[in-house]
């Protein structure tokens, strides 16, 4: 298929797709317009009323069909002239909005991963389901790892975090310098939107760039903490705030390095990826938090959405049920999380 023709055909499946939307208010975007309170400060919020747990939404379009072929034992009704091929565009809509419905209760974040819609031409899905989650009353972060030259910075920048955007929060790249995170600080600071940087990320290769050693002596990830930390100052909007408009992507597979990350940015908001599918317990992540059980959200993606497959649930649930799989889940991990913070803080008080 060309280029043309794909695009052709991702004009017509939004049309379509506007079937799968008939709920969501888009008269309600043009309402939106003014500046928000601090993101950061509204997240801690959330997870001191809600739990410490994000869901993540990653849908790997191939599973999500595969689930769909399974549950559905791959028949179409005879009367309907589509194929799957040209279901799956529903089918992919379909999943996400279930995943918020069924969530909604259970978290009270979302991070939604742009690049498994950019693969399949769905950018402009990605942001209505971005508005759909904002609807439902979720705190919405846009997973883009988003960063370049500042004058395309600031370009993106206004796409994500002007006072329309169905965003609260992204995430960005700071390989670019402060003249490529700039401009996301600017916008920031205009709209009370927040930005999570990366700075000591989940992945197992990390280490080959973001532990090298520096002249002074510092890592280069804690060089990278300790630009965060100065770029959260240009974004303090007054004294009172706990935590600035600057976050930080800090994997809970590390918990060592997470641990002296957070006594080296205090008042920073810690987006904790790596807890589940990746391995880390709750015990690794609760470093990441404050003594008062704030400070850090925790992200769950594949251990929430392919729950059903887990050694814990695949006796109980599968594909036709994953969406009671994904609260059940959700559920135990939220308590989990609780009960690790409830210990680190009574730690803490303890020893003081």
């Amino acid at each position: 298929m060309s280029k043309y023709d794909q695009l052709l055909n991702s004009l017509t499946n939004y049309v379509k797709m506007k079937k799968s939307l008939v709920n969501i208010d888009f008269s309600s975007i043009e309402q939106k317009g003014e500046k928000m309170k601090n993101a950061m400060q509204r997240l801690n919020e959330i997870v001191k009323e809600r739990g410490p747990l994000l869901a993540g939404l990653d849908p790997n379009f191939d599973k999500i069909i595969d689930m769909w072929k399974v549950s559905n034992d791959g028949i179409i009704n005879p009367k309907d002239t589509e194929t799957i091929e040209d279901k799956e565009f529903s089918i992919m809509i379909d999943f996400c909005l279930d995943y918020i419905r069924s969530l909604k209760k259970e978290v009270g974040a979302i991070k939604i991963n742009s690049a498994f819609f950019e693969a399949k031409g769905m950018e402009d899905v990605y942001w209505v389901i971005a508005e759909y989650a904002r609807q439902q009353g979720l705190f919405v972060i846009g997973d883009l790892k988003r960063a370049d030259i500042g004058n395309t910075s600031r370009e993106y920048a206004e796409a994500y975090l002007n006072v329309t955007s169905p965003f609260d929060a992204i995430t960005i790249n700071p390989y670019f310098g402060t003249d490529g995170v700039k401009p996301f600080l600017d916008l920031a600071k205009e709209s009370g939107k927040g930005v999570f940087v990366l700075v000591k990320t989940s992945n197992p290769s990390s280490c080959e760039i973001q532990d090298l050693d520096l002249l002074d002596g510092r890592k280069v990830y804690e060089a990278v903490a300790d630009m965060v930390k100065k770029w959260g100052e240009y974004t303090k909007q007054n004294d009172e705030e706990d935590y600035n408009l600057v976050g930080a992507v800090v994997g809970a597979t590390h918990p060592k390095q997470a641990e002296e990350l957070r006594k080296r940015m205090p008042n920073t908001f810690f987006l904790v990826p790596g807890y589940g599918a990746q391995g880390a317990t709750a015990k690794d992540v609760s470093v990441n938090f404050d003594n008062t059980e704030g400070g850090a959200i925790v992200n769950s993606s594949r251990g929430i959405m392919m729950a059903y497959q887990n050694d814990r649930w695949k006796d109980k649930y599968n594909s036709k049920t994953w969406k009671e799989a994904a609260i059940a889940e959700a559920r135990r991990a939220q308590q989990e999380l609780k009960e690790a913070l409830k210990a680190k803080r009574q730690d803490f008080e303890k020893s003081n």
